[in-house]
């Protein structure tokens, strides 16, 4: 094993934040299986399930200028805890949704209590790499990349056996539950690094307004991908139904082996190396994806964009977290924001653009972003 991996799987502060990051994703990857069964039980058109996507951006963004002084109150660890098992709850309402509104208002509660999920674990990596002095960023987000491909795996098996909607995501908020409350000891003892400098929140300037937007790029084509690759493979590829989370899955698990690497392999290639090149790698496999028209070739294609995107992520908040001028955890906001609201805001503007032209069109976006975040790579100063 890597010598970065013994350390990370030997601490448990390492070891269980990598675990609350696999937990959200857990949730994420079961939920987004579920989308075509949600879609056609309420009867919404691909237009109105991408207007109903957008309740998760607004609620994330509702929440982002209050995560620092909840975070302040509540100190990092109790936060990652609390906001957890808060989390965990919208799976139940999502799976309870019957209409258009119900739906639209769970999705608000997911994005808002997953926004300050989301910011205050990032937040503990980085008081947890400063204690250590050790890089743990990107295996954390492998961890996440593990918890959707499992969640995303285990989706898809429920869908072949006709497990129906409340049980599986019920069943889903459960066990992750129990998960966070069986290390939540150790969640409480992490304490935030603190800094004189540090903003309730800020927004970003400079080069940290670039890093901010290519995390708003990036984070938009995994969550189009997430949640939309279900509904590409039985719509446009019609494959089996086994095969439906199949797609995310290959992304989900090259996106792993990626990150897993990515805290030895982004001091041997380099930040900006990493970055150009996985959003040519990237582009490359989202155009076989949208040109196939048999399912083993557009898992393949999503599968490479999942090892182009890996260690982008990671590099970005690094970056953020070492940018002149703000503290580390204002950084991580920044970009967290950002990165965040594309992430949500992927999945319904792709359901508008395959409304109004076509699922292959709307991915079509995603390709265009990756080569944008190729070009934009040449132009930053990564530190």
């Amino acid at each position: 094993m890597a010598t970065h991996l013994k350390f990370f799987f030997k601490h448990r502060d390492s070891l269980f934040i990598g675990l609350v990051f696999t937990c959200n994703s857990l949730l994420f990857g079961n939920w987004i299986t579920r989308i075509p069964n949600i879609k056609d039980a309420i009867g919404l058109s691909e237009a109105e399930l991408g207007l109903a996507l957008l309740g998760a951006p607004i609620g994330s963004l509702l929440m982002m200028p209050f995560s620092g002084w909840i975070i302040s109150r509540l100190e990092v660890g109790r936060t990652v805890l609390i906001s957890g098992l808060l989390h965990t709850c919208s799976l139940i309402l999502i799976s309870l949704a019957g209409s258009f509104w119900a739906i639209t208002l769970a999705l608000a509660y997911y994005g808002f209590m997953n926004a300050l999920m989301n910011i205050s674990m990032n937040a503990a990596v980085a008081s947890i790499e400063k204690a250590y002095k050790k890089p743990i960023m990107s295996t954390c987000h492998g961890m996440w990349s593990i918890g959707a491909m499992l969640g995303a795996a285990f989706g898809s098996i429920t869908l072949g056996l006709e497990l129906k909607t409340i049980p599986h995501l019920v069943g889903t908020t459960v066990s992750v539950a129990l998960i966070l409350l069986s290390i939540s000891g150790t969640l409480f003892q992490l304490k935030e690094a603190k800094n004189q400098a540090d903003k309730v929140f800020a927004l970003p300037k400079g080069a940290l307004l670039l890093l901010s937007f290519l995390a708003f790029c990036i984070l938009l084509s995994e969550g189009a991908i997430a949640d939309w690759s279900a509904i590409y493979m039985r719509d446009v590829i019609q494959s089996d139904p086994f095969l439906y989370g199949v797609a995310y899955s290959g992304f989900a698990l090259f996106m792993t082996v990626g990150r897993l690497s990515g805290d030895a392999l982004i001091p041997m290639i380099g930040k900006k190396k990493l970055v150009l090149y996985g959003g040519i790698v990237s582009s490359i496999g989202l155009a076989i994806a949208v040109s196939s028209s048999s399912p083993f070739p557009a898992i393949a294609g999503f599968s490479l964009t999942g090892l182009g995107f890996s260690c982008i992520v990671p590099v970005l908040f690094i970056s953020a977290a070492n940018e002149p001028g703000y503290s580390s955890g204002t950084g991580i906001a920044a970009v967290t924001t950002l990165g965040t609201a594309g992430f949500l805001v992927g999945p319904p503007l792709i359901g508008l653009l395959a409304e109004w032209y076509s699922l292959n069109l709307g991915l079509a976006f995603v390709l265009f972003c990756a080569v944008l975040v190729s070009l934009l790579s040449l132009a930053i100063k990564f530190r």
